[in-house]
């Protein structure tokens, strides 16, 4: 496994996070629509479908993306980074959006996921991660999808606030969170991933997989719950339905290519690959197999060629 410490806070933490998370989520279905929600400014509908995608979705990925990653399965670890950044984004707006029973969870919530995503972070070798990927890997597609998409959204963020200040009125509350929390972390995070990945750098292979994750998961959820708003309230207007195509496409997109991403990963136990767009020498190498083999073909005459040579000198007088 390409980390440098143990990970046993992490899976402590992130253990945490899954119980958090399933009693958010119940307790949420169970009594949203009966006045849990009331206080915020978010839909009942979004929320509650917020709840079943986190109880269906997240909580098995986690759960599962931890048990990979015990196995030593790298595939497993982006798929829990990914999760882990899942929970800190959609768990922002019930800390800053409202006040409820549950608020303290949420803000469990939010520390527990963050801290365990630093933690993770922190303990990888970002060059090791780098040197499981085969030559396949959709580095350009991925790192174009994600500069892309933090590009339309930054521009659809900033023209929307700049007709605001132009016609001196205010985004409603959900609306300004959602702007704030997307131009001054999660989009700049997709152009720095993406950058790093299109020029096949560690920290990029670290940051695709997990943001691939990410934004399959909040593009079904946000999908999802834009359509339940309209099966809760019978109301359909463009905006919706500019939205819900949006997120669509990014679920679609971000799975098609999670799945050729994570394909391109040589598990523990599968031959050593090439690096993708990256020269290993064999001298480094950490695999044993790979010292033998150097070390026997040192000792090896290329053929047609003559060593000179060697001259012999008889022991010194001391030697004898």
């Amino acid at each position: 496994m390409p980390v440098k410490n143990k990970l046993t806070f992490v899976y402590a933490l992130s253990g945490l996070l899954a119980v958090l998370l399933t009693v958010s989520s119940v307790t949420g279905l169970l009594y949203g629509g009966r006045g849990l929600y009331d206080p915020y400014p978010a839909s009942v509908a979004g929320m509650v479908g917020q709840d079943l995608g986190a109880l269906a979705v997240i909580v098995p990925l986690l759960v599962a993306s931890m048990s990979l990653t015990a196995r030593g399965s790298i595939r497993g670890l982006l798929l829990w980074a990914g999760s882990l950044l899942w929970a800190v984004y959609s768990y922002y707006f019930y800390v800053v959006g409202g006040f409820n029973a549950l608020f303290l969870v949420y803000i469990a919530i939010v520390s527990t996921s963050l801290y365990s995503l630093l933690s993770l972070l922190f303990a990888l070798d970002p060059e090791e991660v780098r040197a499981r990927f085969g030559v396949g890997t959709p580095v350009r597609l991925v790192g174009g999808f994600f500069v892309g998409y933090s590009l339309l959204f930054a521009i659809m963020w900033v023209s929307m606030s700049l007709a605001g200040v132009a016609a001196g009125t205010e985004p409603d509350e959900v609306t300004h969170s959602v702007v704030v929390i997307d131009l001054s972390v999660l989009l700049p995070l997709l152009l720095f991933g993406g950058l790093r990945l299109w020029h096949r750098m560690p920290w990029g292979y670290v940051l695709g997989g997990l943001l691939l994750v990410k934004m399959a998961t909040s593009g079904f959820t946000l999908a999802f719950t834009t359509a339940l708003g309209w099966a809760w309230s019978g109301a359909i207007n463009l905006l919706n339905i500019f939205l819900l195509v949006l997120f669509t496409v990014m679920t679609a997109g971000a799975l098609a290519l999670l799945v050729p991403y994570l394909r391109n990963i040589k598990e523990r136990g599968s031959k050593e690959p090439a690096l993708a767009g990256v020269a290993r020498s064999p001298a480094r190498s950490r695999h044993p197999a790979d010292r033998r083999a150097g070390r026997g073909k040192s000792m090896s005459t290329p053929p047609g060629k003559v060593l000179p040579p060697v001259l012999v000198c008889p022991p010194s007088r001391n030697e004898t």
